[in-house]
């Protein structure tokens, strides 16, 4: 669980080998304090009992939709293939060697879907339109992906939930590898690499709280392995 505005990890699940994260979620959400915040989750949290789970939290949700739930997937692609009144919100992002138009279109219409009412609080359905453009080569590509959601609330709140939802692979998953070489840790079984991850979780929010340095995270890292009045700084500003 990853707060995306203050960049944190909340908590985390170790999914048992006989099991999977639609069971390992509600575990987490019922250890977070969640009321009034919006919760993310990939197409695998897409469930009734999970959403049921967000709402009696007194939270709201986005879930992407994908093909583990097909008909609820077909019949939302169907709503928008019918051009319903849609408000909508553009968004365009220059970087990474590309050119990145992302359109949100959101529409409180769920007359088509069979099963709403099993929903816990199902309000909104959107559909986000990627168009992405190499800025080297010229080829453009299109995508699409499909979200349900309690939100009763306009394109630019829900465009905006999905955005910071990607939080977790810009922000926290890149910075483990790049910074603690995550991915290079021999530790891959039992609590040692779960263990291994809560330690280095926390010490990536701790060099991210400190600014007065200017340094940069690795640096960071580094000096306060050999600076102890530094490393008290990092630990007073967690803690």
């Amino acid at each position: 669980a990853y707060a995306s505005g203050n960049r944190i990890c909340l908590g985390q699940r170790a999914v048992d080998e006989k099991s999977n994260e639609i069971t390992a979620i509600p575990s987490l959400l019922d250890t977070l304090s969640l009321e009034g915040c919006i919760v993310t989750l990939d197409a695998m949290g897409c469930q009734k009992t999970i959403a049921g789970a967000i709402i009696e939290k007194k939270a709201d949700y986005v879930l992407m939709v994908k093909d583990n739930q097909e008909e609820l997937k077909e019949q939302v692609v169907k709503v928008f293939g019918m051009k319903p009144a849609v408000e909508k919100e553009v968004t365009l992002d220059a970087g990474h060697g590309r050119i990145e138009r992302r359109t949100c279109q959101a529409t409180d219409n769920l007359t088509f879907l069979d099963d709403r009412e099993d929903w816990p609080g199902l309000r909104t359905i959107a559909k986000i339109t990627s168009e992405r453009t190499d800025k080297r080569s010229g080829q453009s590509s299109t995508q699409a992906s499909y979200y349900i959601s309690s939100l009763n609330a306009g394109p630019g709140v829900i465009a905006k939930a999905i955005r910071s939802h990607w939080a977790i692979e810009n922000n926290l998953h890149w910075n483990l590898d790049v910074i603690f070489r995550e991915d290079a840790a021999l530790k891959k079984k039992g609590n040692a690499a779960l263990n291994y991850q809560i330690i280095a979780k926390m010490a990536l929010a701790m060099v991210e709280r400190e600014s007065e340095s200017k340094l940069s995270k690795p640096k960071k890292r580094q000096r306060a392995a050999l600076d102890d009045d530094f490393r008290s700084i990092l630990l007073a500003a967690y803690f």
